[in-house]
């Protein structure tokens, strides 16, 4: 998915046809975009979902990805003599519950124990927790989010996140699916988009599971949730397919927070 500096909301963009950008007339209607979108009352969910499918629209010009025979594995453990402790991965663990026991900011966690994008914790893997970051980088109260993330669908990775192919980088992950397997709710939260043709994307479905976390479903055969539908995690919302501008089947998954693409390898199991 190409990776592109959003513009102000209140700014005038243009954009090739035939596939323009859904934008509200005065009478408070969908102008484009044949699909369904939640009209919501409250400003500040109408610039959220227009946020998501605006970075969505503009990173939709991705090519079908090739599939990948190997993938780098983790770093066993760092060697360092900077006071700290080493926390050993247990089963179901990922890198976002361990840096919020923690408390340390994920990405630093990450890029202290240079654990690569494609790579998945591994159990008895050790990851060294620095002291200093532990006192100075305390987590928000605001980021609480108490939720585990569990996978959309069965299947092995065809690509992953921050993957480039010819100048284009992944946002998410994309994974080998059956024709028709269901795609799953990664966990609960309200659906605030869907569409039946998003350019590059396909079928899509958009859930936003509280004030920092949202996650995108695409390349689906089908939709089965319509925007303003409430689902529960493991929730089956949509089938698998070949929509958008892949001929695999595959299930695109993006996990975003903030309406920042995050690594989903870093949050689910």
């Amino acid at each position: 998915m190409a990776e592109h500096q959003l513009p102000k909301l209140n700014t005038r963009v243009r954009f090739p046809s035939p596939a323009p950008i859904p934008l509200m007339n005065t009478e408070n209607k969908i102008t484009s975009f044949k699909d369904e979108a939640v009209l919501f009352k409250d400003k500040h969910n109408k610039i959220i979902v227009y946020s998501l499918v605006l970075g969505l629209f503009l990173s939709g010009c991705s090519t079908p990805h090739k599939r990948i025979t190997s993938r780098p594995e983790p770093t066993i453990y760092i060697k360092t003599d900077l006071p700290g402790t080493y926390h050993s991965v247990k089963r179901g663990e990922t890198l976002w519950r361990i840096s919020r026991i923690y408390q340390i900011d994920l990405s630093m966690l990450v890029d202290f124990n240079k654990i690569p994008n494609a790579s998945k914790l591994k159990i008895g893997q050790k990851i060294f927790i620095p002291d200093s970051l532990r006192q100075t980088n305390n987590i928000k109260a605001s980021d609480d989010f108490d939720e585990h993330f569990y996978w959309p669908t069965k299947g092995t990775i065809a690509s992953y996140f921050s993957q480039i192919k010819q100048h284009v980088k992944n946002q998410g992950i994309d994974i080998y699916a059956k024709h028709g397997a269901p795609v799953y709710a990664a966990t609960h939260g309200k659906v605030i988009f869907t569409s039946n043709n998003m350019r590059g994307y396909g079928r899509t479905i958009i859930i936003k599971h509280n004030n920092l976390f949202s996650s995108v479903y695409s390349s689906n055969k089908e939709n089965i949730v319509t925007s303003g539908d409430y689902v529960t995690q493991g929730q089956v919302i949509a089938y698998a397919g070949t929509s958008g501008r892949t001929n695999q089947c595959i299930v695109h998954f993006e996990l975003r927070k903030n309406n920042k693409p995050q690594n989903p390898l870093y949050y689910l199991p």
